[in-house]
């Protein structure tokens, strides 16, 4: 199975890649793939561009040697032994070390992730799909050891042909994510969310599927059946900012995205956001910023 460009420049301007170009057989794992940092890396001179996997989830675990990770216009370096996880549509890339850089990418669709039933029983999807995260186990070694372990078996099960491949895998892959997730969550030390923090937490994800849409704050408000009182509240306990902050943050930080990875043009980047007319769309980003969108990209050519 192999990494295939689909549409590798997409109307947004950021290569798009995807997986499973190749059949899968009854047997194999749905929607799920795994291969070694190495064979992939050295292929690209130990490179792999800015890219987005729009509809799959990815953990990169770090054996050996150091990696420099660009994720959404940060870049910081990592050293061995680490795990990166990139959830569905953050911007992304590595140059990896030439010397002794080795280890595993693991991607999975999305769907996986989403499925009724992993969304119940799993205790920490929102942590791993709320944003990349950069995971650190030189002090762990306890952590290290049982991540190698799983995805050595991991790589078993997925060369092999073995009755019951499909579920070995599967159970490995939970395993795998809930070490992971402990491991965000510890890291994190988070308290217990009170009620408004959960509401807000609710009303980003719903934001995340609806920005590009300009929905108003009424419209969040009865998709969470809540009042818009309440949202204002919630947006306000945990951010210090209102509902119409949020969408605009949200249409901001995407605008930015696409003005920093693409050559767009300005007026095609205000279609896309949902502007009907691209003059009030840069008035709204140069309120936003400070600077207009022509002058954000020239700026951040220039740096």
């Amino acid at each position: 199975m192999k990494t295939t460009a689909v549409n590798p420049r997409s109307s947004r301007g950021i290569s798009n890649y995807a997986l499973y170009s190749e059949a899968q057989s009854a047997d194999d794992p749905e929607f799920i793939h795994i291969e070694d940092i190495r064979s992939r890396a050295r292929l690209f001179d130990w490179t792999i561009n800015i890219h987005v996997h729009p509809r799959m989830y990815q953990l990169i675990y770090v054996r050996t040697g150091h990696v420099r990770i660009h994720i959404d216009g940060e870049e910081f370096t990592e050293q061995a032994p680490c795990i990166i996880t990139i959830p569905p549509s953050v911007v992304h890339g590595f140059e990896f070390g030439r010397e002794n850089t080795d280890g595993s990418v693991i991607t999975v669709s999305q769907l996986v992730l989403l499925d009724e039933q992993f969304q119940r029983d799993f205790p920490f999807g929102d942590e791993l799909l709320r944003k990349a995260q950069v995971l650190s186990l030189r002090q762990h070694p306890d952590d290290t050891h049982f991540i190698e372990q799983i995805i050595t078996q991991m790589e078993e099960e997925y060369r092999d042909n073995r009755t019951g491949k499909k579920q070995m895998f599967e159970w490995l892959l939970y395993s795998l994510l809930l070490k992971v997730g402990r491991r965000v969550h510890a890291s994190h030390r988070p308290r217990d969310e009170d009620h408004y923090e959960r509401l807000y937490r609710q009303l980003v994800q719903r934001v995340e599927h609806h920005y590009r849409e300009h929905k108003p704050a009424t419209f969040y408000a009865e998709q969470l059946h809540t009042t818009t009182t309440s949202l204002n509240r919630a947006c306000a306990s945990v951010s210090g900012k209102n509902v119409s902050e949020l969408l605009h943050d949200r249409l901001t930080l995407e605008a930015q995205r696409m003005l920093i990875y693409s050559s767009v043009p300005v007026s095609l980047i205000a279609y896309d956001l949902g502007f009907a007319d691209p003059a009030y769309f840069s008035r709204f980003f140069k309120r936003r910023t400070g600077v207009s969108p022509s002058n954000f990209r020239e700026l951040r050519d220039r740096g």
